[in-house]
Formats: structure tokens, sequence, C-alpha cells
């Protein structure tokens, strides 16, 4: 279940953040410290109190409850489609996440009674932070994909391929299918898509897939991006738009899917993909008529949700815990160095594993009707 995102628990969890960063940049600066680290614990601990305030606050946020749907329909479609909303909280926690392991490494070791392997630990962690961080650069980028940028420039140039549709069931498909390994090894594929229901009466093609997509840095943003509508637009009627550059992507595609974009009388926006046996009768053989956009409208996508999940948090937050718990005796510099040095590697260890999976289960599932589906060759192998 999906709970509102209150501004208590941006504030508390903005808080806890804050204070992690302090703590990793006087660890990290500091390096030559004697004695107890003071420096490094009072904002390690703030930190822990914040986010304990940021799960009580949130576990008693109100659920996300489903839009109305009583927006009168649009004989217009918007030429500003909004882009899916950069998440500032998951960069910087991924940012202090692949540099825990370096500041256990300065706080513990890298002092005047350090070691070769103590600074041999130190130039690993450096390095691992490094790499880390590179890759962690594709999240400052926009999360609409090449192809779901031709779409939205088509929207404000002033024409797309649309069609009326109601959102209709979320699906979560698992795919059973046969590696081709042998031994009669099959293989299981989870998506999800939402079932676009059209409003024109033609008698074909009454469905269409709008499925997830490899959107920025991770599939998990479009999965996320569309279970927020899942859980709220349901029922709702809107525009199913293509770009009139549709062709273009098609072609490039090797599954050849094309971009498309659910915009709903209520003024949100929904990012996709659809397959090609869905979008085939719509752009080829001409059900969707080009229509023009007023670029004086604007579609947004749905506010985003708490990022607290009963179950997921609980459990990750417990390992980052232990981690830390771990850092604070050579914090008060109570343990001799080799303790230290192997209290540093399981707390930063403990550190980047909770940091690195956390958000990686974020989705929630009960927007979502299961169902299952199997490769031909295992429907009539019996």
């Amino acid at each position: 279940m999906q709970h509102r995102s209150t501004p208590a628990a941006r504030t508390l969890g903005a808080a806890a953040l804050l204070s992690a960063a302090i703590a990793w940049g006087t660890a990290s600066i500091q390096q030559h410290a004697h004695g107890p680290r003071l420096d490094v614990l009072v904002p390690l601990a703030l930190a822990a109190v914040f986010v304990a305030g940021w799960l009580l606050v949130s576990r008693s946020a109100p659920a996300v409850q489903p839009l109305p749907a009583t927006a009168p329909p649009r004989e217009t479609i918007p030429g500003k489609l909004g882009a899916v909303r950069r998440d500032w909280g998951l960069v910087t926690t991924a940012y202090l996440t692949v540099w825990a392991p370096f500041v256990t490494a300065n706080s513990a070791f890298y002092s005047g009674r350090g070691s070769a392997a103590g600074a041999a630990y130190c130039l690993l962690t450096f390095v691992l932070a490094v790499v880390l961080s590179l890759c962690n650069l594709s999240m400052l980028q926009g999360y609409l994909d090449r192809a779901q940028r031709v779409l939205r420039e088509d929207a404000a140039a002033g024409t797309t391929h649309a069609v009326r549709v109601r959102f209709g069931t979320p699906v979560r498909e698992t795919y059973r299918y046969p590696t081709g390994k042998g031994g009669g090894r099959i293989g299981v594929k989870n998506s999800y898509y939402i079932e676009l229901v059209s409003e024109v009466g033609t008698g074909v093609q009454q469905i269409v897939r709008l499925r997830t997509t490899h959107v920025g840095h991770s599939i998990t943003v479009s999965e996320k991006h569309l279970t927020h509508a899942a859980s709220q637009l349901v029922g709702h009627s809107g525009w199913l738009c293509w770009p009139t550059r549709w062709r273009d992507i098609e072609g490039t595609s090797k599954e050849r899917s094309v971009s498309a974009a659910f915009v709903s009388d209520s003024g949100h926006v929904v990012w996709g993909v659809t397959p090609e046996e869905d979008h085939a009768h719509y752009l080829r053989a001409g059900a969707a008529a080009v229509h023009e956009t007023d670029t004086a409208l604007a579609a947004v996508p749905l506010p985003r949700p708490s990022r607290y999940f009963r179950g997921v948090h609980a459990s990750h937050l417990r390992v980052a815990a232990v981690g830390a718990l771990l850092a604070v005796p050579f914090l008060l510099d109570v343990v001799p160095y080799w303790a230290g040095l192997l209290l540093g590697v399981f707390s930063g260890a403990l550190g980047l594993f909770a940091g690195m999976t956390m958000d990686s289960v974020g989705v929630d599932q009960e927007p979502w009707t299961r169902r299952e589906t199997s490769h031909p060759a295992l429907r009539y192998s019996g």
C-alpha cells in the first residue's frame, strides 16, 4: 500500500540525508583526528533520530486514493507534456551510499596509527566510490528516453497521433519461456502494463497495452511511474498519444515498440511504450488520426507518493542500523586498531548493501492484477 508524501515526512527525510552528509563530509575531511570522533557521531545520531521520525510519520500518512474520474472530456490535447520528475532524494541517497565504505575507512584507519593494510583499504574504497559515482551520473539525466522525448517534441510542435481511451486494468504479467539451454530449463520474466480501452466504437483492437520502458537510469523508475498512475487513474478517460514521427522510432526499436503517453482529462500524463501488435492498427492502418495540440495547455505527472513501503524499508534500515552501530566503537576510539579495521570493513559493506538494495524493490504490488502467460512451446508441449 502506498502512502501520501506529507510535508513532515519530506522534511524529516531531508534532515536525515543532510545529517548523514555532514557526518560523511566531516569523516572524509578530518582524516587525522585523534580520540573520540564526536564530530561524526553527533550528526550520525541525529540522522538516526530523523530516520525514526520519518518512519513513524510515513506509516501514519494517509493512503493514496484513486482520483475521482469526474473531469469533463477534453476536446484538445495538451501540447506541454511534463517529464517524469527527477527524484533528488534517491540521487542524494545513492551518492551517500556509494561513499559509505570510504567514509568508514577514513574514520577507522586513516589516522596516525594506520597501517599499509588500512591505507590499501582506503584506496580500494576510494576507487570503488569514484567508479560508482560515475555510474550514478545517469541518475542526473532526464527520466524520458530518446523516443519519449520525440513524442514530447511533436506535441510541443503542435501535432500527435491520438485516440480516445479509458485507463483500464493494471496488469503484472509473468511470462514463462524455454531458455534454450537444455534440460527443460524455463525462464520467467515479469512485466507491467496498463490496459487502455479504446472509446472509439470500431469493434477492432479494443485494448492497447501501455508498458513500462527503460527510462533514465533504470527500469525501476518506469515501473514506479506506472504504479503511481495505476493506484490513482483507473477509470479515467483521456487521449492516448503517439509521435507523428513514429516510423523513425519503430524502425530503430529492436522490439518495434513506439513511445506513447496517456493524457488524462484530469490533466495528468503517464509515459510508456506500446508493442507493435497493439499500435499497428492505429498507426499503420490510420485508425489514430493526427490531432492538433494546444501548446498553451499542460499535462503533468502525478505527484510522487511516499517512498515508504511496509516490510521493505524496515528490513533494509535494520541492516543500515547494524552497519552504523558497528562504526561506533572505532569512532569512540575504544578498540584496538585491527578490531577497528574489521569493524570498518563490515560497517561499510553493510551500509553499501542496505543502500543499493533499498530502492530496487519499492514497487507497490497492490494495484496490479496478476496474470500468467507462456511461450507456445510450453503451452502445447503436453
